[in-house]
């Protein structure tokens, strides 16, 4: 077996339990980074996650021929054996946001509130990442037919866990037109391939050159028998109930062109979905604010990674939760220093 991510990277042995307990939301990589750093510290800490492992997006979301999902799952059970992390699968905490509207809330069994929370923890982190796909707006985009990046490859990837609430998308036989050229864009045409699509367009409004996946990716699925559209805009989908075909512009000729699909996949990337933003005071805190100290507009909870940040790689998501964490533990050290001169001030005042 491939060696396991190592989040408590740290110490091989956490400090001894400091009698502070942590609640983090959210197991991807800035949830896991932060869960680590602070158990080698000595925290008592407990990860709530919707999914029925924890990962985030690095198991549902990206192929295992990337990240091997056994690295990761190997490096979590080392965290709750050696560091005592306690993971608690399969539990929303609960925000403004309707249950399943989101990709993976089919998995809930139980829900939680942030209140509840709050009075329990120390201190709270915020790591629910980009959950969200963003949209083409143009007509035509709510046709049967016509999913998003994530709708399309989470099922895939959650498909061995028989959640009654998730099914594998209908490929076999459809021509599918992909909008996007970054990696899930390739994943997608991956999987509509091992699917048994018909035919697959992987369509990009500039060139080769600047396709964020890199030329590479591009041979590759051509030889694989995708066509690769570039230059085009996707304009409108067409059919009445469901997909019959995309309205293209030309970026070319100037032209509009047909192409004649059944399903579009459109895998242009994911926006934040902060839970509580109002409570927390996400949507009027300047975000510079936020991304220094990590701290909402509740002292004691805190946020980061792609939930903060939008979309991100992977290293960028790991260093926001270390950074998130050592802000969590120098607020609670200098809430610990502000509680002690109190009660020596007091003391001063009856000697006195």
């Amino acid at each position: 077996m491939s060696n396991p991510m190592n989040f408590a990277f740290l110490r091989k042995e956490a400090l001894p339990p400091n009698g502070r307990k942590v609640a983090i939301i959210g197991a991807g990589p800035s949830g896991l980074a932060a869960s680590g750093y602070l158990a080698c510290l000595g925290y008592e800490v407990v990860v709530y996650d919707k999914l029925p492992q924890p990962g985030g997006l690095m198991v549902f979301g990206i192929p295992k021929k990337r990240i091997p999902p056994e690295r990761i799952q190997a490096g979590v059970k080392r965290m709750e054996r050696q560091f005592g992390v306690l993971f608690r699968t399969k539990t929303k905490i609960c925000c403004s946001a309707p249950l399943h509207e989101e990709e993976g809330d089919h998995f809930s069994c139980d829900i939680r509130g942030l209140g509840e929370l709050v009075r329990e923890y120390d201190a709270i982190m915020i790591c629910t990442g980009s959950w969200k796909s963003r949209k083409l707006g143009i007509p035509g985009e709510k046709l049967k037919g016509v999913h998003s990046g994530l709708e399309f490859l989470f099922p895939i990837r959650a498909a061995r866990y028989a959640s009654p609430n998730v099914s594998m998308p209908a490929v076999q036989g459809k021509r599918v037109a992909v909008v996007g050229a970054g990696h899930s864009a390739v994943d997608v045409v991956d999987s509509a391939h091992a699917l048994g699509a018909e035919k697959v367009y992987m369509i990009y409004r500039r060139t080769v050159r600047e396709a964020p996946c890199g030329s590479y990716e591009i041979d590759r699925i051509e030889e694989m028998g995708a066509t690769w559209l570039e230059r085009r805009t996707p304009l409108s989908v067409m059919g009445d109930d469901s997909v019959v075909g995309l309205e293209l512009a030309n970026g070319v000729t100037g032209e509009t062109e047909t192409l004649d699909v059944d399903m579009v996949v459109t895998a242009i990337g994911e926006i934040p979905t902060p839970p509580f933003q109002q409570e927390l005071g996400l949507e009027n805190v300047r975000k510079g604010e936020v991304r220094w100290l990590h701290m909402t507009s509740i002292d004691n909870v805190f946020v980061a990674g792609d939930v903060l940040t939008g979309p991100s790689k992977i290293g960028k998501a790991i260093y926001s939760g270390l950074r998130a964490s050592r802000s969590l533990t120098n607020w609670l050290d200098l809430k610990a220093q502000d509680r002690e001169d109190e009660y020596n001030y007091d003391e001063d005042k009856i000697d006195r």
